[in-house]
């Protein structure tokens, strides 16, 4: 039995398929941790979600940004952008059959000593502060779907604090989760505008996994969502973006062995 966390996925189908081949995925005994953003973008959204839905039973999945804003869209609160491939779900017969799968992702996923979410976490959160958002947040979510995108989009506030307001506490760890990458260093600001590598990062900006905090934190965390850093081993633990859907690699992180596996995208998989 093997473990293996993939990177962002973003609807490459042919892409995952080369991969699972590579690593010798076996259904009946691996198990897979994917880390958000399963679908949009890539040219197999569909396919992906789908495949995904077949082997459930093997999975452990964390919502990404594109996945919500699927969501958001399927329930009428967002709205399609000129670069989404998402409208295949849509239009699929099994669309609400997806969506109340989705519904019951969580926002981050602990095992043993490892912990999983698409982007990062506030340094200054424990384990068991992010974990209690993100139940908070599933809760939300799947009492009323409608009321819950609604209230997600917006950039503030953009730091943390108990004295805020639930929607407001609600929406910043949502994209602390799914949309972090940088704080800013004189008042522990989210960045939401710096995208690009590591080499070019303003004087200004620290990545959320080298801020200096005095917590803790015993797990080893694993994300994705940063295509433009790739592979980063961190003093937290490490990041599995490696842009397949830019035309690079597809990765996965073996739990066991702690190796790196990565393939070429696939063509097919890229508009």
């Amino acid at each position: 039995m093997a473990t293996y966390a993939i990177g962002d996925i973003q609807g490459c189908f042919y892409s995952l398929q080369s991969l699972l081949k590579k690593i010798n995925f076996n259904s009946k005994i691996d198990e897979l941790w994917l880390v958000g953003d399963i679908i949009n973008r890539g040219q197999g959204s569909l396919e992906t979600l789908d495949w995904c839905y077949q082997n459930r039973d093997n999975l452990k999945i964390v919502f990404g940004n594109h996945d919500l804003h699927f969501l958001s869209v399927a329930f009428n609160q967002g709205k399609i952008s000129s670069t989404d491939t998402i409208n295949p779900i849509l239009s699929s017969e099994n669309l609400n059959k997806y969506v109340d799968w989705m519904l019951f992702w969580p926002f981050i996923h602990k095992e043993k000593d490892f912990l999983m979410v698409h982007a990062g976490l506030i340094p200054d959160w424990s384990t068991d502060d992010a974990l209690d958002l993100s139940k908070d947040l599933m809760l939300s979510l799947q009492k009323n779907p409608n009321d819950f995108f609604k209230g997600m989009y917006g950039n503030t506030p953009n730091k943390w604090s108990s004295l805020n307001k639930k929607k407001d506490k609600q929406r910043l760890a949502i994209n602390v989760m799914t949309r972090l990458r940088c704080l800013n260093n004189n008042n522990n600001t989210i960045d939401f505008s710096y995208k690009s590598d590591l080499n070019n990062i303003p004087g200004n900006l620290t990545p959320w996994f080298d801020i200096k905090t005095k917590k803790i934190r015993p797990e080893f965390i694993i994300s994705g969502h940063w295509s433009a850093i790739g592979i980063q081993k961190h003093n937290y633990g490490i990041t599995l973006d490696t842009g397949c859907v830019w035309g690079r690699k597809l990765s996965a992180y073996c739990v066991e062995s702690r190796t790196v596996i990565s393939v070429s995208s696939d063509d097919r998989d890229l508009s």
